[in-house]
């Protein structure tokens, strides 16, 4: 159809253009969309509808999706109708990926606390809602800022507040690149929470999305701990407003696009401590990178000793679908199968007690991030700023093997590992 006529065909079926918001969907959420009085404007892509909705029916559409299709969010929300007919920009080619990092690998696990994960759930669940539009949901962003500054003095190390014309604003820290400053590789998941039980509820998102929060802010924290300078630019993204239309992650995605800036691979964590599945990490396959991912199977066989599997979950389900349709190699490791999700989410019940109170699987994910952020970032730590090798009190997951591997790291005895495409 062409465009002069779906614009036709939305003119002639609205009523409260003012209120109108677009989203796009995935085809097989159709009829769960249609049946909150919204209208249908074109299907984009083979398996994408563009939708016309009204505002005030946002929440009602991303707790449909929750409850019908086990989505967080489920749709993008555009600001026009030309952007959401926009169709995913064609994928970069990715970049080599090869694995020859051990020393430094090794060393920044060693120093990887799960108290200090344990700690952040806590004070993030403590926050009574991080809603987006909520006054303790733009709280969290100005907590989490200062959080995440008290890591580092070094001067080249910027962070930033990234408005989106609501309360609640992404936090972006940079860790400049040496060599490769122009490639830059993202870590990122979402600081809203959402509770589906009445406008005000409780929303302590322990696990959604407090546990990747706390995951990627321990992995920070640990490598500036290090002095770790990479070759290529870190960014570390905790995106707003995840929940109703992945909207702080398309805003940080069109900065990215306003400032020249180049990513080069995207690494999202939605959900990293509910351990409801047989094996521990699961790769989502849809709308994400297939060579990304087998760096990613690599890296947990190598440095995290975890079982992994693969799955998928639907359309636009947490924010790496903000890059994947930028075109950016883009993954999402989740805590277990997506049928076998944590059914506390998006309610009041979503605390650690879910959890066990305990970071122990959040831990596995913490080790995948740092191992993703130096074999893609690369460079290595300073020598005079490397961190002494000693091992927390053991636990669970966390025993003398992990002490065996930094040592011999330290050594220089691990053997290079390539992975060849």
């Amino acid at each position: 159809m062409h465009r002069a006529a779906l614009v036709a065909l939305f003119l002639a079926s609205s009523t409260a253009a003012a209120d109108t918001r677009y989203i796009t969907v995935g085809t097989d959420a159709l009829d769960t969309v249609s049946a909150t009085a919204t209208v249908y404007v074109a299907i984009n892509d083979a398996d994408i509808a563009v939708m016309a909705v009204d505002d005030k029916d946002l929440e009602a559409i991303a707790r449909a999706m929750h409850e019908r299709h086990g989505r967080c969010g489920g749709f993008m929300l555009h600001d026009s109708l030309d952007e959401a007919m926009q169709k995913d920009k064609k994928p970069k080619p990715p970049i080599e990926y090869t694995l020859d990092q051990p020393a430094t690998v090794n060393a920044v696990l060693a120093t990887i606390d799960r108290e200090n994960i344990l700690g952040t759930i806590r004070e993030l669940s403590a926050m009574p809602s991080r809603l987006y539009r909520s006054a303790s949901g733009a709280a969290a962003s100005t907590w989490l800022r200062d959080r995440w500054r008290s890591f580092s003095d070094r001067t080249d190390i910027t962070i930033e507040l990234v408005e989106h014309g609501y309360p609640q604003k992404s936090v972006m820290l940079t860790i400049p690149g040496t060599t490769q400053a122009s490639e830059v590789v993202v870590i990122g998941g979402h600081l809203d929470s959402i509770t589906f039980g009445g406008g005000g509820g409780a929303a302590p998102g322990a696990d959604d999305d407090a546990s990747g929060i706390a995951t990627m802010t321990e992995v920070l924290r640990a490598l500036l701990a290090a002095d770790y300078r990479p070759a290529r630019t870190l960014v570390f993204v905790a995106y707003a407003a995840e929940e109703i239309g992945l909207r702080g992650s398309q805003g940080v995605v069109k900065l990215f696009d306003q400032r020249g800036i180049n990513a080069v691979g995207a690494l999202q964590l939605d959900m990293t401590n509910y351990q409801g599945s047989d094996k521990d990490i699961w790769l989502m396959k849809d709308f994400t990178s297939a060579p990304q991912n087998e760096f990613l199977i690599e890296l947990i066989e190598t440095y995290v000793g975890a079982t992994w599997g693969l799955d998928a979950c639907g359309y636009a389900c947490s924010d790496h679908a903000s890059w994947y349709r930028a075109g950016v190699p883009a993954s999402m490791p989740f805590e277990s199968r997506m049928r076998e999700r944590n059914m506390s989410i998006h309610s009041a019940r979503d605390t650690l007690e879910a959890s066990g109170n305990n970071a122990d699987h959040a831990v596995k994910f913490a080790r995948l991030t740092a191992a993703y952020a130096i074999e893609l970032g690369k460079s290595a730590i300073r020598p005079h700023s490397e961190p002494h090798l000693a091992m927390p009190e053991p636990t669970k997951s966390c025993n003398w093997t992990w002490a065996l591997l930094a040592a011999l790291a330290a050594a220089g005895i691990l053997l290079e590992r390539r992975v060849t495409r």
